[in-house]
């Protein structure tokens, strides 16, 4: 596989993807949000939004999914920007090796 179709066939789909999966998990979140205060406010909907026992609430999870939707987003654009730099880094090492090859004497 050539330097460019490094860049090209993978490094690109890790940063377009991301932030389409990004916006995908962030929709769905709103549309859960958008629902409102579905649980009430006696003591069964409390314990189900805050959680009980140690165990979590549908508002930490809820927080949690947006939290790492964004995450997620940025890791594949990290992923995708240094997929990129490594295709950089080969087509720059192709080149300076080129430089060292011997000349024909012709």
């Amino acid at each position: 596989m050539s330097p460019d179709a490094v860049k090209q066939s993978v490094a690109r789909p890790f940063t377009t993807e991301g932030a389409e999966l990004t916006e995908a998990a962030v929709a769905e979140a709103n549309e859960l949000y958008a629902v409102g205060n579905f649980w009430g406010d006696d003591q069964a909907g409390r314990i189900f939004y805050h959680g009980d026992s140690g165990s979590p609430g549908y508002r930490d999870m809820a927080e949690g999914v947006m939290g790492e939707a964004h995450a997620l987003g940025g890791l594949c654009v990290r992923i995708g920007d240094r997929i990129f730099t490594m295709g950089t880094n080969v087509e720059a090492a192709e080149w300076e090796a080129i430089s060292h090859v011997p000349r024909m004497p012709w």
